[in-house]
């Protein structure tokens, strides 16, 4: 059995391996073949995280794009059209392009289809889970391994990531890929006989050079999925050394060297391409807009963006984001070190309120219980749980050949001083929590071994007892001082449990608001009107509701000064006032409200619309898109104009999360009106490099045809069904065949432009 190097900062983590309640791994590089058998629990554990990842698909409340998802996305678009990697010259920063080159693959194949990112992530992230038991079993055995794989596959944020449209689950899984090579390169003991090579690849690279080969292309791929790994490289040499003993020191640099070249090579395709665009190799530059961002006060990222895009070489940029963080740091250094204080410590802390919980309008009664209970369970009281037993078991675990222990040391304590340095945000210490997993499991498997090293300091005399209380001391303060750190940010009366609890309450209440909205748009104002006296009165929607009753009603200035009370931040109020002026036929005051701020920011105003504001039979039955129209729209982008003197127009919005969500127009009908036939002013712009596109039309959900659209407005018109039955209204449906995304000035995914729609008798 191999002895355990002792000394340095890891003194007080190790112990001899003959503690060690696991039967090792062979210590010969060849193992004996033996049948092999399925093992039905971590079967069982597997298909758990799977359920967990699609309920949390299921139940994500969710309206467009949150933190970096959206640049992620109108980047892959820009690649699936062809058009290459132009967005990053107008860009803020280049990122990393793996996970920006699977999503434009996947766009090529499928268009923009959100739901196969999904299923892809999904599969990755189901994967992580099992990579993690993989290294947890041949370091602590199989029950620590289990039991480490199952917190693994319940932990709500990775579920949670799954989704979203962010580079972390691709990252988790290739990074610990790489680990799971390194680790198996590591188990070699030196000496150990090789494995009688049987052809001549075995010969050329026996299998420890193997898993070296494979470990640093995997790292090289993290890279260039998140830069951070850029900076860790010199630790994984380290790693190496520590795992392999410091006395073993001859031995370190072979294995080093090969990781630092096959990584090299991995990265150096895209560290190319940017010398030849920006001047410099690099992998991405938002570290520098990162550092500069990170020593602001208030984090004022609006100044940061419109300081470095004065300089327009990407390289150049990155510099001078550094020069300006060095220059707030050496202009107020005990500043800057307070700063980083703080950082780390939210480090370490819960975050209610970060864009990736989707917790956004809790307090209105819109997130669902469904998604607020596990957040909490298996969001931040697991995650409060999992690490304090995983603190006590990266004391109290033994060490192991596959270096799993003195890894996780490493990387913790790199990723908290990269908060210092920068900033911490909930996101950035995921792959950091990833690995708290085998040490609490250890902790929950081995609950009389942790009580024996708790009474270890009391048993041994002398020099030896210095050095375990030294461990069981630092083993204790840890979780101590991490509970101290939570506490505020998790218990009553501001923390996320009492959050949690405001949210459920909320919604629960809220649900007689969406009965009202119901009861309204039947008809059944007075009903509409109990039913929202029994919902929250401050929350925005429950007044609008009730205003756009009271309009329904005649009650027009009784509804203006209702609505007007309510939040006008949002932009539900604006589109209710701009509603009810236009029934009073004030048109310059519904002007005013329509062209509000918060209208133009709001992606789904025409949404809320559509659902909210009755429409009536318009004029010939001719639908002018422009800032009268909410209520007839769906799927389309804010008004505009080509110039001052030309007409509205809108161009159709992204299709959704399957990629195929048309864009709609509602006509309702008068008394025996019989349309025959419904015309389209159309314009299918594209840049040159792209056709424009086949439009598909639709009514009440039938197509009509399709028609082909050019680089000039022009009119198109299909017949209606003789047997279509309108009844009501007429549903117009727009299809394009591809949407495009002009690039960084403007990250809109594009359809077609529409300046107006008639139904012909």
């Amino acid at each position: 059995m191999r002895k355990q190097s002792s000394g340095g900062v890891f003194k007080f983590l190790r112990v001899n391996e003959k503690t060690v309640p696991v039967t090792p791994e062979p210590a010969t590089s060849g193992p004996a073949r033996r049948q092999w058998r399925p093992d039905l629990l971590l079967i069982a554990i597997l298909g758990l995280a799977l359920v967990v990842r699609l309920y949390a698909w299921w139940q994500a409340p969710r309206q467009g794009f949150v933190i970096d998802e959206a640049e992620y996305y109108q980047i892959g678009s820009i690649l699936a059209d062809g058009r290459g990697w132009a967005f990053y010259d107008m860009a803020t920063w280049v990122r990393p392009p793996l996970y920006v080159l699977m999503l434009g693959g996947i766009f090529r194949w499928f268009g923009q289809n959100l739901e196969i990112v999904r299923a892809v992530q999904t599969v990755l992230s189901v994967a992580t889970v099992y990579l993690l038991h993989r290294w947890t079993h041949k370091t602590f055995g199989r029950k620590t391994a289990l039991v480490s794989s199952l917190l693994a596959a319940i932990a709500w944020p990775f579920a949670v990531l799954s989704y979203l449209l962010l580079s972390e689950t691709l990252f988790l899984f290739l990074f610990l890929l790489s680990l799971n090579f390194l680790a198996e390169y590591l188990a070699y003991l030196p000496g150990d006989l090789p494995e009688k090579p049987r052809n001549r690849l075995s010969r050329m690279f026996p299998r420890p050079t193997l898993f070296l080969l494979a470990s640093g292309v995997c790292l090289g791929l993290s890279a260039l999925t998140r830069g951070q790994v850029l900076s860790f490289v010199p630790f994984i040499a380290l790693w190496i050394l520590i795992s392999r003993g410091w006395r073993n020191w001859r031995g370190w640099l072979p294995p080093c060297a090969i990781i630092v070249v096959v990584f090299v090579l991995t990265v150096s395709p895209w560290a190319l391409r940017n010398y030849q665009t920006y001047g410099r190799p690099f992998i991405d530059t938002t570290g520098g807009y990162n550092f500069y961002l990170g020593a602001m006060h208030g984090r004022n990222g609006a100044l940061v963006s419109q300081t470095l895009e004065t300089v327009k070489n990407q390289a150049d940029r990155e510099n001078l984001g550094y020069q300006k963080g060095l220059e707030i740091l050496f202009k107020n250094p005990l500043d800057f070190a307070g700063k980083g204080i703080k950082e780390t410590l939210d480090f370490w802390n819960l975050n209610f309120g970060a864009d990736e919980r989707l917790e956004e309008s809790y307090t209105r009664g819109v997130v669902s219980p469904a998604w607020l209970l596990p957040d909490q369970l298996l969001g931040d009281t697991l995650y409060i749980l999992v690490t304090v037993l995983a603190l006590l078991g990266l004391v109290v675990a033994p060490s192991s050949r596959y270096g799993l222990k003195s890894f996780a040391v490493i990387w913790i304590l790199y990723n908290m001083a990269l908060a210092f340095a920068f900033f911490a945000v909930t996101r950035f210490r995921l792959p950091v929590y990833y690995l708290y997993f085998p040490f609490a499991a250890y902790v929950l498997v081995h609950p009389r071994e942790t009580l024996a090293w708790l009474k270890q300091p009391f048993k041994l005399p002398g020099r030896p007892a210095k050095v375990k209380r030294l461990g069981w001391v630092v083993g204790l303060v840890m979780p101590v001082a991490f509970l101290a750190i939570v506490a505020l940010s998790y218990l009553p009366p501001d923390g996320s449990l009492a959050q949690t609890g405001i949210g459920v309450q909320a919604w629960f209440a809220q649900q007689n608001e969406v009965r009202g909205d119901e009861l309204r748009r039947q008809g059944k104002y007075d009903q509409a009107l109990q039913a929202y006296s029994q919902a929250l009165d401050y929350v925005p929607a429950t007044q609008i509701g009730i205003g756009l009753t009271e309009a329904l009603q005649g009650k027009y200035d009784a509804a203006i000064g209702r609505i007007g009370r309510t939040s006008q931040d949002i932009a539900q109020s604006h589109l209710a006032l701009g509603w009810i002026y236009l029934r009073q036929g004030n048109e310059d005051y519904a002007h005013g409200e329509f062209r509000s701020r918060q209208i133009a920011l709001d992606d789904f105003s025409d949404d809320w619309a559509w659902d909210n504001l009755p429409a009536v039979p318009l004029p010939d039955n001719k639908l002018t898109l422009g800032e009268f129209d909410w209520g007839y729209v769906k799927g389309f982008h804010i008004y505009e104009k080509e110039n001052n003197n030309s007409p509205y127009f809108r161009w159709t919005d992204m299709r959704g999360e399957t990629g195929s969500e048309p864009a709609s127009l509602r006509f309702p009908l008068a008394a025996g009106n019989q349309p025959k036939s419904v015309s389209l002013y159309l314009n299918g712009f594209r840049p040159v490099s792209l056709t424009p596109p086949v439009v598909e039309v639709f009514a009440n959900g039938r197509s009509l045809g399709k028609v082909q659209t050019t680089r000039a407005w022009q009119t198109y018109t299909l017949p209606l069904p003789a047997d279509l039955n309108p009844g009501q209204q007429i549903i117009i449906q727009i299809l394009p065949s591809s949407t495009f995304v002009p690039g960084a000035d403007s990250r809109r995914e594009l359809g077609v432009m529409v300046q107006w729609a008639k139904l012909n008798s």
